[in-house]
């Protein structure tokens, strides 16, 4: 008995220590988008928190290793929140508009504010630089065979779908970096968004007719 009760008691200890590293990792990412990278501390992280600085230390040793954490949740949830909206997917729909307007509206959340403002000070920051990078190849990875699974009538070449994704997904991004301060008007910004679906509609349509053409002689 006193052996479960032991047992019980160890397994509440580890279910409350992963509830506080995971209410640091969020708090983390609240203290990016409210801050900024640089001024993000190990005491403003722990007070959003609401743990002790201790405790912050405990679970992270430093600013970069919890930012570590930060990153790897910011970009798996960015991505669950891209699997399951697209999903989503208005009867009649054409399944390239409605991933760009999937993506399209997480660019304008919480999570990739957040992204915007690590990649930025990741330019001056190596350390931070060499943990953004694999984790967002393994997000564009993961993107990209969402999207090939929505294209299921796509007789082009790998590399050609690729190429459209990327135009698609890096014009986003961009617009998005775009939209900082304002730097970009909402009626400009709605036009460019609505001018790339069509853009890249009209390039899978074609793309697919010149595959299917008989070779020249």
């Amino acid at each position: 008995m006193a052996k479960s009760k032991a047992s019980t008691g160890r397994t509440w200890q580890a279910q409350k220590s992963a509830l506080t590293r995971d209410r640091i990792v969020v708090a983390t990412l609240e203290c990016i988008v409210e801050n900024g990278y640089e001024r993000t501390t190990m005491s403003k992280i722990a007070g959003i928190a609401n743990v002790s600085l201790g405790s912050m230390q405990y679970h992270f040793k430093t600013k970069l290793d919890a930012i570590k954490a930060a990153v790897n949740y910011l970009l798996e949830k960015r991505l669950a929140d891209h699997q399951r909206d697209l999903q989503d997917m208005p009867k009649g729909a054409n399944p390239m508009e409605h991933a760009i307007d999937v993506y399209w509206s997480h660019l304008s959340e919480g999570h990739f504010i957040a992204y915007q403002d690590l990649v930025v000070a990741g330019r001056i920051n190596p350390e931070l630089a060499a943990v953004l990078k694999p984790a967002y190849q393994r997000f564009v990875t993961a993107w990209r065979k969402d999207a090939l699974s929505m294209a299921s009538n796509w007789k082009g070449t790998r590399e050609q779908f690729d190429l459209i994704c990327d135009l698609g997904q890096y014009q986003m991004e961009g617009l998005a970096f775009g939209q900082l301060n304002n730097q970009l008007g909402q009626e400009q910004v709605k036009k460019v968004v609505e001018f790339t679906k069509h853009l890249l509609v009209d390039m899978m349509v074609n793309t697919r007719s010149q595959e299917n053409q008989p070779d020249k002689v």
